[in-house]
Formats: structure tokens, C-alpha cells, sequence
């Protein structure tokens, strides 16, 4: 059910940040104040209303499957990387909207810029990003992740596996 919830909002975060992106760019290319007007209301709402509340579904879920299944949250670059994006878009995405909220919740919305459409675009990028870490979870373990006999316990390091070992990754519930 968790698993499920995450992949959700995840994707839903993606998609609203996509729509988002789309409504700059079209707001950004007319030349009608009302247009122009009524797509930074509907920015505004979606951005407060609906992106906040994802996002934190998304980030909490995530955590919560991070430190309650094998993958772990230090045992894997792939979760430490996508930890890492996810709690910088969300920090930024705060540091942006928080100014703004008095306006936004009296239903003026900030027309679209340059500015914030490059930032919009790069965090779709990022969230790219995360989800192709999901899907191909590069990098392996990190030294958490690695069992105890692995380590060389003088110097810290990995010490390789035998090639008899057999080695399985965790299977995500």
C-alpha cells in the first residue's frame, strides 16, 4: 500500500511540475493580459493547492519506505541520490512559494517569467532524474549497505566478494 502511494504521488509530483512548465511556457507566449491573468491564478492554485500537498506524500512515503524495507536509506547510493533531489526540490520549491503564499491565497498568481520557468524545467529534469534512478538503481551499495565481513576492518574499505558467493539485491515490496 506504501510502495503504492509513493509511485503515485512520485509521478503525480512529475506530471503537476510538467503541467506547471507547460502553463509558463504558454503564459510566457501570449500577449493577453486576461490569458496571461487566468494562467497565473491557475498556476498559482495548483502550485499551493495540490503540488505541496504531493510533494510532501511523495517525500514522506519515500522516507518511510527507505528506512522500513531492505533497501534502507544509507544502504544504497540510488536512495541517497534520490533523497538528495527530492528534499532540494522541496526546500527550494518552499524557499519560492512561502513569499508568495499571501498573494496566492488571495488569488493573485505571479505571471509567468524566465526565471522561475528555467526553475520550474530544471527541477522536471531532477525529477527525471530520481525516477530513472528508481528504475535503474546504479551505483550499489554504500559502505552501510555492505555486510560487516565485506568490510577490511583496518582500512574501511570493501574488501570484494568471492565468486562463489551468491549475492541478491533486496526485492522491493
Amino acid at each position: 500500500m506504501l510502495l503504492t502511494v509513493h509511485v503515485t504521488t512520485s509521478v503525480g509530483w512529475v506530471g503537476l511540475d510538467g503541467a506547471l512548465v507547460a502553463l509558463e511556457v504558454t503564459g510566457m507566449s501570449n500577449a493577453s493580459m486576461a490569458v496571461r491573468a487566468g494562467i497565473a491564478t491557475a498556476t498559482a492554485v495548483i502550485a499551493c493547492w495540490v503540488l505541496v500537498p504531493v510533494v510532501f506524500s511523495s517525500l514522506i512515503s519515500g522516507l518511510i519506505l527507505a528506512l522500513s524495507t531492505p533497501w534502507g536509506l544509507l544502504r544504497h547510493w540510488w536512495v541517497l541520490a534520490k533523497c538528495a533531489i527530492a528534499g532540494a526540490l522541496t526546500a527550494a520549491g518552499l524557499m519560492f512559494l512561502l513569499p508568495q503564499l499571501p498573494h496566492i491565497v488571495a488569488g493573485a498568481g505571479e505571471p509567468a517569467g524566465m526565471d522561475s520557468l528555467v526553475a520550474r524545467s530544471a527541477a522536471l529534469l531532477l525529477l527525471f532524474a530520481a525516477t530513472g534512478l528508481s528504475v535503474i538503481k546504479p551505483w550499489g551499495k554504500t559502505s552501510r549497505g555492505r555486510p560487516a565481513s565485506a568490510l577490511n576492518r583496518s582500512s574501511g574499505r570493501a574488501v570484494p566478494r568471492p565468486a562463489s558467493s551468491p549475492h541478491r539485491e533486496p526485492s522491493p515490496r
